[in-house]
């Protein structure tokens, strides 16, 4: 009886480093849509469609962002999120992701957000963290992405 509780951390150790190695990629698209929810004092209330595809047997939540955001080369401010985001496990589907910009300066970001709203699309910069957790495992996943969304 005393060697099989000896084993027990053992077979525990052994099974929590062998799932580390069954993690497959998250992959992440680009923005499909941004869609404009409120301001509120110098907060922007935004919900972004992103498509992502999750492989894993386990879901992901996103526990927090500190992102600086540019639009078109200019400083907006920095994005995060109210409440954590959970992507499914066997996910490809695109997830809402609601999130808060609190912008720096609130005349000059609102021109910027203004001329983009009849504009066809616009160049996007991100720079910053992402706080992720799978399973038991958490991880900051540094990000700088630039790309050009579609209206």
């Amino acid at each position: 009886m005393k060697r099989i509780r000896n084993l027990i951390p053992l077979l525990l150790v052994v099974f929590v480093l062998s799932s580390c190695s069954i993690y497959k990629a998250v992959d992440i698209g680009d923005v499909d849509n941004v869609d404009f929810k409120g301001m509120v004092d110098n907060k922007v209330n935004l919900n972004l469609k992103v498509p992502i595809s999750n492989p894993n047997g386990y879901k992901i939540k996103i526990k927090s962002m500190d992102l600086d955001l540019k639009i078109n080369g200019k400083y907006i401010g920095k994005m995060t999120i109210a409440n954590d985001i959970v992507i499914p496990s066997k996910s490809e589907e695109a997830q809402d992701f609601p999130v808060e910009i609190i912008v720096k300066n609130p005349l000059g970001s609102m021109a910027t957000l203004y001329k983009i709203r009849n504009a066809k699309s616009f160049e996007m910069e991100i720079n910053g963290t992402i706080k992720v957790k799978a399973l038991i495992n958490s991880k900051i996943i540094k990000v700088s992405e630039k790309q050009r969304v579609k209206l």
